[in-house]
């Protein structure tokens, strides 16, 4: 079968928007809190890593503490309350449940004409004083079929810090970039 001439720059401007569709496009950032929410303008400590963290953790905690920085708190190695900073990645099409419990972090599916697996990049804050019980847990978390961890690192810390002060335990939001 022929294709007509004139049909072909139309073809191929929709396969090429099909593509681009494939890789950029609206990256949802989900986030959310268990426990007491933190003030904005407390002093903090982030704990240590040990000697032996990966790059990664090494990231994901200096983007930590450049937002918390940003949001008002005050980094203080000798203050009572700790965060303790978790980053993982993992396949989007696994969920992390509670034991017989809702998913905590849900699973993705593929998309139609996707080239690629998604993974899923989740930074995850633990707020506690030794002192007392209870702890706080922030999380963010974002999918990616082309988007590495490092590049999600400033945005994920970004709303877990804000989810710290959250009056709602979960948010979604949109911005732009490489999926």
């Amino acid at each position: 079968m022929r294709i007509p001439k004139t049909t072909l720059p139309g073809s191929c401007a929709l396969l090429l928007l099909m593509g681009l569709a494939a890789c950029s496009g609206p990256i949802e950032t989900r986030s959310g809190i268990a426990g007491a929410p933190v003030a904005a303008a407390t002093a903090v400590a982030l704990v240590p890593l040990p000697e032996s963290a990966s790059a990664e953790s090494l990231a994901a905690r200096t983007a930590v503490a450049e937002a918390l920085g940003r949001r008002g708190y005050r980094l203080a190695d000798d203050a009572p309350l700790r965060i303790d900073v978790a980053l993982a990645e993992r396949a989007a099409g696994t969920d992390v449940r509670a034991l017989a419990g809702p998913a905590l972090s849900p699973a993705k599916r593929q998309r139609l004409l996707q080239d690629c697996h998604d993974r899923t990049h989740r930074l995850t804050l633990a707020a506690y004083d030794p002192a007392r019980p209870g702890v706080t847990r922030v999380w963010a978390e974002e999918h990616h079929c082309n988007g590495t961890l490092a590049a999600s690192l400033p945005a994920l810390a970004d709303h877990a810090v804000a989810a710290l002060t959250a009056a709602t335990p979960e948010r979604m939001t949109l911005r732009a970039g490489r999926d």
